[in-house]
């Protein structure tokens, strides 16, 4: 059996030795039930710093532990990177972890976030998904003074607002059917053909975010079962979320023109109207206007490059110009706006 292990960075220091080491260790817990694991890195930071110190940093980390080791950055955007049409980067996390499935070659993807370690039980519990074929959410907790030896979390200072509340709805160890909307945080596995059947995360979530919740719920609706395991998560650094601002993705949740909030429950935000969508909607796919996956991955494993794409011109919410959207703009009160649009 062939695995792929996704980790998406952003920073220019993402403790990638933490996320190495520690699954280099979880994969030597299996012992003989190892799995082949291919190592799929996307990097939005291999656009701004020298490259190939950055890839050589990557691949001294890696010491050669994991076989087959991609290190690629997201597939190009207009909201981010070299070709976007905005003025700064923003959060596209669903673009990354698409970009990964584009590279992955095994049955099974396993994703990671950066700043984690790998807690005792992750390999074993994504492997048991593997293996039965179904999608598994893990749990992640961020704490305060995380200090890592040698893949292992050695001493962490709790941070209550940062602890799963998933964990207090599962009572007992083990893989738990839940819901797809269990389906978020910093590291979930899926079968890569689920992936592929419902055309991946959302893209029309970049930007706001809720790629996640949204990418279980249609795995659901599509019939793959969606289970939880207590005993597989990943334990993340709270300070450093907060101490590379100029590499961290920004967020934009626009306010939606009054007459499209006033038909939309909630606080008339732009995630709202994406949600509402959502659960209003009977389809697996996805709403966003993006390639279908599975043919972008065929062009992508062909040796051809990605795409650049050109559109949207204009935010799909109140079809402000990509140019003009500024990190400080609140999200509606723009001279030029022109209703909602489709994306």
């Amino acid at each position: 059996m062939l695995i792929d292990a996704a980790y998406l960075t952003t920073r220019d220091d993402g403790r990638v030795e933490w996320f190495m080491d520690s699954l280099a260790r979880e994969l030597e817990s299996l012992g003989a039930s190892r799995p082949e694991t291919r190592l799929v890195v996307v990097d939005s930071r291999l656009w701004y710093v020298d490259e190939r110190e950055r890839r050589e940093r990557f691949r001294e980390a890696s010491r050669g532990r994991f076989g087959d080791f991609v290190h690629v950055p997201p597939k190009p955007s207009v909201w981010q990177g070299p070709t976007r049409l905005t003025t700064f980067d923003l959060f596209c996390a669903a673009s990354a972890r698409n970009t990964a499935l584009c590279h992955a070659r095994g049955s099974h993807v396993v994703f990671a976030d950066d700043l984690s370690v790998l807690m005792p039980g992750w390999a074993s519990g994504h492997l048991h998904a593997a293996i039965g074929g179904y999608v598994l959410c893990g749990y992640t907790n961020k704490n305060k003074e995380v200090v890592v030896e040698d893949g292992q979390v050695v001493s962490m200072k709790l941070f209550p607002p940062g602890q799963d509340h998933r964990l207090r709805g599962v009572p007992r160890d083990g893989a738990v059917r839940c819901a797809g909307s269990w389906l978020h945080g910093g590291t979930f596995s899926v079968p890569l053909e689920a992936a592929l059947a419902v055309n991946g995360q959302d893209e029309a979530c970049d930007t706001i975010g809720g790629e996640d919740y949204d990418f279980g719920i249609r795995l659901e609706r599509a019939r793959y079962p969606v289970y939880f395991n207590r005993t597989c998560g990943t334990v993340e650094s709270e300070e450093a979320h907060h101490t590379e601002p100029h590499t961290t993705c920004l967020r934009i949740d626009k306010k939606l023109p009054p007459d499209v909030a006033r038909n939309v429950p909630g606080d008339g935000a732009s995630s709202t109207l994406l949600y509402h969508r959502l659960v209003h909607s009977t389809s697996s796919w996805t709403q966003g206007r993006q390639p279908v996956l599975r043919e972008l991955r065929e062009r992508v494993l062909a040796g051809d490059p990605f795409p650049v794409p050109t559109e949207p011109t204009r935010h799909w919410v109140d079809g402000q110009p990509l140019s003009k959207i500024k990190p400080t703009h609140d999200g509606y009160d723009d001279a030029e706006r022109s209703g909602v649009r489709d994306w």
